[in-house]
């Protein structure tokens, strides 16, 4: 049986040795890295991928931050959840921006922490296993690659990559358009019925993957309906 594979980069000694603890009473294959550096030779050399990195964002010789963008850049598309300290809304949305899927605010319970890491590792893996093109508001989403290409249909031409959680958040509304999808709509396709973080976290999502795709020079493609929920443009 397979036994998912985790990185842990936490520069706290002791606090790493109780969430390595936690991961391997879980189940998961866990690994560590100390610092910035180390992580991103583990994520380099480590074959077959990661399943899964929950990364601190307060690390020594290379920040958290940058390891999450370095390592989404070179095409590492598996999750990564940040560890964020308490009322560190900046350092949460700074995360997501990067490239995070998730985020756990420091203190946390051994249990929520499973939780949310096999949440976000079972919808990466749901991602459809086969070739497919998804087709809305005149963009192309590779589901596969997690890549948005604007202004044709074959999934290959000028736009952005993705991760898990934005490519399942905008094939969500794709698959729907035009039609509004319920706030509560989303929240399910993301997160489930029982795993869902707090409140905000949609909406930050949202924001996020709007300054992504206009970034890249796309057109405004998520539009807010009110309370009603959101839609693609057109």
């Amino acid at each position: 049986m397979h036994r998912e594979r985790i990185l842990l980069v936490e520069d706290h000694r002791d606090l790493a040795g109780s969430i390595l603890e936690t991961l391997e009473e879980a189940g998961f294959d866990a690994d560590y890295a100390a610092d910035g550096a180390q992580a991103l030779h583990a994520v380099a050399t480590t074959s077959p991928p990661f399943d899964a990195v929950l990364l601190d964002v307060g690390l020594p010789r290379v920040s958290g931050f940058d390891v999450c963008t370095r390592v989404r850049r070179d095409g590492f598309r598996a999750p990564i959840l940040m560890l964020t300290a308490q009322g560190a809304a900046d350092q949460v949305v700074e995360g997501l921006e990067r490239g995070a899927d998730d985020y756990i605010v420091k203190p946390f319970q051994s249990k929520v922490l499973i939780a949310r890491i096999r949440a976000s590792i079972r919808r990466y893996l749901s991602l459809p296993d086969g070739a497919g093109i998804v087709e809305a508001a005149g963009c192309a989403l590779d589901v596969v690659r997690g890549r948005l290409s604007f202004g044709n249909g074959n999934g290959n031409g000028h736009g952005c990559a993705l991760t898990p959680l934005q490519n399942r958040l905008l094939q969500t509304l794709m698959r729907h358009a035009p039609r509004v999808v319920s706030r509560d709509e989303l929240e399910t396709a993301l997160w489930g019925e029982d795993e869902r973080p707090a409140s905000d976290a949609l909406r930050t999502h949202l924001y996020q993957l709007r300054r992504q795709i206009e970034r890249a020079g796309g057109p405004p493609l998520i539009v807010t309906a009110g309370k009603q929920g959101y839609r693609l443009a057109g």
